[in-house]
């Protein structure tokens, strides 16, 4: 935290504790709502918040709310009178009120929809109906929709009238007598209009939007790819449902990229904040994956212990296990996250994946023969240096058979963990599953036992020919 928002937290909590009014005020003209709800968030008594809501003016407050954590708002919302709930209702927008309530308790919900006006509750229970994580989910009612053929003029007078209770003015969506979304009109060219020009002869003709189904993070894509402002969603008679608002957008972007960083480390995201989760939360986020992983890993034992014959025969083997696990898990997890990266970037999709992992494959090939081959050569000197490698080697032909083996499967490990990790993540998209999901951690399992199986695979051939016998 700078010196500055120090200063500042200083004097919000003074102002709190002293009841500074006219202070309190002060900082609300001077200090972002976010950074004033993060001190709020650190105090103690959520109750004695409710003086803010009481000085400071309700436009202001509105904001500063949808900025608290969840825990800090639930106190509130059961703190308030009911003339303070629908104060905060009728100042704040919408999809920020259906923020709030998503993750309250039932009897907080019911209570607080009793003050949403009339003509809101409607938008608000569709909102808190639609699935979750999709673009009807994010989105805002507050935006300006007009039938095509209205005049420039009669449109700018009533944003004019009406803009500031909106959430956006910078896109403006039309509609037919249908309520068809049939054009978007910037507000530039809105502004150097002629006033007697309709809507309709201005409009942008080519214009995006997106289904209420889709997903939040394809919404989030397409606001990166066509550098956004608002994007209209329709419903699947094409009638505008909702629009999507740039602000609301950079909130998924976060959420997205760090549940990808969550699951990609192998733990379920976090719902909220990391120093606001306890210990037993996250243990419960931690546990489920090093489970599974335990349960894939089993068979790395069984592969182990179908070999130890041949293990006693050549025990120089186990010395290289886990070069080669190590190898082959950190080759896939090369692979794994330029994936998965590539894949929530669009950068292609599924019907690629043939292309993608020809590609994949010769790289690996490429890899693989330069790892394995200066493996062979570092192998060779280890053999070569007396005491460092303890064998009961007589000759230099079976370390340099040895050596053969081992990198020869470093080569095939490294081959199979790219194709695997390269797999996975389009297999997790056909399934219509988060590609995070095939992270490093389960991708390194996978190979570990592919890994071994190539190992001893290799080895036996090697021992059936007569190189061992």
């Amino acid at each position: 935290m700078s010196r500055w928002l120090e200063k500042k937290e200083s004097e919000f909590n003074h102002a709190l504790t002293s009841r500074d009014v006219k202070k309190m005020r002060a900082l609300f003209n001077k200090v972002p709502t976010v950074d004033l709800a993060e001190f709020a968030d650190k105090v103690e008594d959520p109750s004695s918040l409710t003086f803010i809501f009481k000085v400071v003016p309700s436009e202001l407050t509105a904001d500063f709310f949808t900025e608290l954590n969840d825990d800090t708002q639930e106190a509130l919302l059961k703190i308030f009178s009911d003339a303070q709930l629908v104060e905060l209702i009728n100042k704040s927008y919408t999809d920020d009120i259906v923020d709030v309530l998503e993750d309250m308790p039932a009897n907080l919900v019911t209570r607080a929809l009793k003050f949403v006006p009339k003509e809101r509750r409607e938008a608000v229970n569709k909102l808190l109906n639609y699935k979750e994580d999709t673009a009807a989910s994010i989105m805002t009612t507050e935006y300006f929709q007009f039938h095509s053929d209205i005049k420039v003029s009669e449109a700018m007078k009533i944003i004019r009238e009406k803009g500031k209770s909106k959430e956006t003015i910078y896109t403006i969506f039309l509609r037919d007598d249908k309520r068809t979304l049939v054009g978007t009109v910037d507000l530039d060219d809105l502004i150097f209009a002629d006033p007697n020009q309709t809507l309709d002869e201005i409009k942008n003709k080519e214009f995006l939007f997106t289904q209420a189904d889709t997903d939040q993070e394809e919404v989030a894509a397409k606001f990166k790819k066509y550098d956004l402002h608002a994007l209209a969603v329709v419903n699947k008679e094409q009638k505008l449902v909702g629009v999507i608002t740039f602000d609301d957008i950079m909130d998924v972007m976060e959420q997205e990229t760090s549940e990808d960083i969550a699951l990609q480390s192998g733990v379920v995201p976090l719902k909220d904040e990391y120093v606001e989760t306890k210990p037993w939360r996250m243990a419960l986020k931690c546990a489920p994956w090093l489970i599974v992983l335990i349960v894939i890993g089993v068979f790395s034992e069984l592969v182990l212990s179908q070999f130890q014959e041949k293990l006693a025969i050549v025990p120089a083997l186990i010395f290289f296990i886990p070069v080669l696990m190590d190898t082959g898990g950190n080759a896939g997890g090369q692979t794994c996250g330029l994936i998965i990266r590539a894949l929530a970037l669009k950068e292609f999709e599924v019907k690629d994946f043939p292309k993608v992992v020809w590609k994949e494959i010769k790289t690996a090939a490429l890899t693989g023969l330069i790892v394995s081959s200066f493996a062979f050569c570092v192998f060779l000197i280890e053999f070569s240096i007396p005491g460092l490698i303890k064998t009961d080697f007589t000759d230099f032909t079976r370390p340099l058979i040895v050596s053969g083996i081992v990198a020869l499967a470093l080569f095939c490990a490294i081959v199979l963990s790219k194709f695997v990790a390269c797999a996975l993540p389009f297999l997790a998209v056909r399934l219509k599953k988060d590609p995070a999901l095939t992270s490093q951690p389960f991708v390194t399992t996978i190979v570990d036992v592919c890994s071994l199986l190539i190992y001893f695979g290799i080895f036996t051939i090697f021992y059936v020919t007569g190189f061992f016998g």
